[in-house]
C-alpha cells in the first residue's frame, strides 16, 4: 500500500502578525503512521514540497486523527491549503502551538 503522503502537519506557531512562521510536521512510515513531529519552518517544508514531497494536514476527530487537505508553497514560502475544504483542513485553523510546545 502506497504512503498517502511523505509529511503530515498536525499543528503550527504563528508570530505576532499572526503569520505562520513554523509547522508541526510528522514523517509517515511506510504504512502511513506518523512518527512524533518535529518543529519545522515554513521555509523548510516549502522546500520538502517544492522538491516533490506530499505534505497533508492532520486534525484530531475524536476519537482519533483525520487526513485533512494537500499543503502547498505559493508567493515562494507561504504555506496554503485549498480554499475549497473545509476549514478544520486548514492550516490556519490547525493547533495553535505558541505557548503549548516550546522547542
Amino acid at each position: 500500500m502506497a504512503k498517502i503522503a511523505d509529511f503530515f502537519i498536525s499543528g503550527v506557531w504563528k508570530n505576532g502578525e499572526n503569520v505562520i512562521t513554523h509547522v508541526l510536521l510528522h514523517d509517515l512510515n511506510s504504512d502511513s503512521t506518523f512518527n512524533k513531529g518535529e518543529k519545522t519552518t515554513v521555509a523548510k517544508t516549502a522546500n520538502f514540497i517544492n522538491a516533490g514531497k506530499r505534505v497533508k494536514t492532520i486534525f484530531w476527530d475524536y476519537p482519533g486523527w483525520e487526513i485533512g487537505a494537500d499543503v502547498k508553497v505559493f508567493e515562494y514560502e507561504h504555506l496554503r491549503t485549498d480554499r475549497n475544504k473545509t476549514a478544520k483542513d486548514n492550516l490556519d485553523n490547525s493547533i495553535l502551538m505558541n505557548g503549548l510546545i516550546n522547542f
